[in-house]
């Protein structure tokens, strides 16, 4: 290896150093904000078709919607909605 391959791998180097350490910085905090809102989101995941899922849930009427991204189109899809309220009156199964 030749002196000019060398300085050319060391400086190549200090940049890939220098952009893992630009990345490194600090991580931003997961944030809530409490009062106000009437709604709850909670991440999740479906079990059959192994996505990630979004769950909205309407805390003054009881209704939840599950929402995914398709990941073909990018689009968020509904993949369902229920009424917590009715499902606690059939005893929970709802189905």
């Amino acid at each position: 290896m030749n002196r000019r391959s060398l300085s050319v791998l060391i400086v190549l180097n200090v940049v890939l150093l220098a952009a893992i350490a630009l990345t490194l910085g600090p991580v931003p905090k997961a944030e809530a904000q409490l009062g106000g809102g009437s709604f709850l989101m909670i991440a999740g995941s479906t079990t059959q078709a192994q996505q990630q899922v979004i769950y909205v849930m309407d805390t003054r009427t009881g209704r939840v919607a599950g929402f995914t991204v398709n990941s073909a189109n990018k689009k968020v899809q509904v993949i369902g909605s229920r009424e917590i309220a009715d499902d606690l009156k059939r005893g929970g199964g709802g189905r």
